[in-house]
C-alpha cells in the first residue's frame, strides 16, 4: 500500500479539525438559541398582550425572528449546500424588512433582493430528482 505524502495527511487533519470546530460552534449556537427561546417563552406571561403597543411588539418580533435566522444559520453550518445559504439570506432579509421600519426605496430594494433569491432558488438549483437523473446518465 502506498503511503500518503505528509502534506496530504496535514490537509486532511486540518480539514477534519475545521469540520469538528464548525460542529462545535453549531452546538454552542444552538444551545444559546434554545436558552433564548426559553427566555422568550417565559416573557410571554409577563406581557400584557391585549394592551401591547407597537414598539413592544416590534421588540418581541425582532427577538423571535433573530432566533429563526440563528436556527437557519446553524442549519447552514451543518448542511453545506447552496440551498441553505439562500434560506439564511431569505430569512435575514425578510427579518430586516419586517423589524426595521425602512424607507420606501430601501423596502423596494429588500423586496427585489428576496425576489432574486427566490429566482435563484427556483431556476439555478437542480432538484434532487433532477440531480439523480443527471448522475445516472453520466
Amino acid at each position: 500500500m502506498k503511503k500518503k505524502p505528509i502534506h496530504k495527511k496535514m490537509n486532511e487533519l486540518i480539514f477534519a479539525a475545521a469540520q469538528a470546530s464548525e460542529l462545535l460552534m453549531s452546538c454552542i449556537i444552538m444551545a444559546v438559541i434554545i436558552v433564548l427561546i426559553a427566555g422568550l417563552i417565559l416573557q410571554l406571561p409577563k406581557m400584557d398582550l391585549f394592551n401591547m403597543d407597537t414598539s413592544q411588539f416590534s421588540s418581541f418580533l425582532a427577538s423571535a425572528l433573530s432566533l429563526v435566522v440563528g436556527v437557519e444559520f446553524v442549519k447552514m453550518l451543518c448542511k453545506h449546500t447552496p440551498e441553505t445559504v439562500i434560506e439564511v439570506l431569505l430569512f435575514a432579509t425578510a427579518r430586516q424588512m419586517v423589524v426595521e421600519h425602512m424607507s420606501p426605496p430601501m423596502t423596494l430594494i429588500g423586496i427585489i433582493a428576496i425576489a432574486i433569491l427566490f429566482a435563484i432558488r427556483k431556476f439555478l438549483f437542480l432538484k434532487t430528482a433532477e440531480k439523480d437523473t443527471l448522475n445516472l446518465t453520466q
